[in-house]
């Protein structure tokens, strides 16, 4: 017979599939922002290196930099942690626990994207090493690196969300959660894509490509998580109830990056 504890961990909580999807356009949206704004923006105003577009699929700039190519993922991964220990380090509401956790996922699983640069011959990390000598010998070593640093950001985030299930989450729900976050944050920057003014491949290669493959670490969550369980008393909260706030955002960030960032702003001289 299960425990109090061993129940609370595996009672469905049924929270409302609505305010998990705006969770994750949310999430998603800011850290795809979090990419191209905070990282490359912000690395281009420093150095100097005058912009002509930005968009949620890319910046252009008139010269070509390698610090401002590494940025984006930089800013990505510096913010993922930050969300990460902030999350691990309070007790925040149920919808802002999950958005705090979610929005670290897609920042940190960005580091996928220095195994795609590597495979593909092409995006922010092979402009990079590009031009270095021994160019295959890079391409291996940034395949590595970001599978490394992958790995290690799926075990942490997984890690974390482990410690919340009994007491935040159920296992039984933990699945839906996750599915509904990731397709909706996925269904967002995609749909942006759709309208960038640069080029209709990246509907692929800078759409759909990290918004469900980089970001498809968090489908592998639930199966981390049955073996780290940590159930000390059966404290599951409330379920997340249809959330005004919540859907609110969604949409107004949902429409804001797709209307306005999906087609791209465009910089005077």
């Amino acid at each position: 017979m299960a425990t109090q504890a061993e129940a609370a961990v595996y009672s469905s909580s049924r929270d409302s599939i609505a305010t998990l999807a705006a969770i994750g356009v949310v999430a998603c949206a800011l850290a795809d922002m979090t990419h191209e704004v905070l990282g490359h923006v912000v690395a281009a105003r420093l150095l100097g290196v005058r912009i002509l577009s930005l968009s949620t699929v890319a910046m252009q700039t008139v010269a070509v930099s390698r610090s401002v190519a590494a940025a984006g993922t930089i800013a990505n991964l510096l913010v993922g942690a930050l969300s990460l220990v902030i999350f691990n380090r309070t007790g925040a509401h149920k919808g802002l626990s999950y958005f705090l956790w979610a929005f670290a996922a897609f920042n940190l699983l960005n580091s996928g994207y220095l195994v795609a640069s590597a495979l593909m011959g092409s995006g922010d990390w092979f402009v990079v090493i590009g031009g270095l000598s021994h160019a295959w010998a890079w391409r291996c070593a940034l395949a590595a690196v970001g599978a490394a640093v992958y790995a290690g950001s799926l075990r942490w985030i997984a890690r974390s969300m482990a410690y919340r299930v009994g007491h935040q989450f159920s296992l039984a729900d933990l699945w839906r959660l996750i599915i509904t976050v990731y397709l909706a944050g996925g269904a967002v920057l995609t749909l942006a894509s759709v309208f960038n003014p640069i080029s209709p491949k990246l509907i692929f290669i800078s759409g759909m490509g990290p918004s469900f493959v980089l970001s498809a670490g968090l489908l592998r969550v639930p199966a981390l998580i049955r073996s780290r369980i940590v159930a000390t008393s059966p404290t599951v909260s409330a379920p997340l109830s249809l959330n005004v706030g919540w859907l609110t955002a969604g949409i107004v960030v949902g429409v804001v990056f797709v209307a306005v960032f999906g087609r791209g702003i465009h910089f005077g001289a």
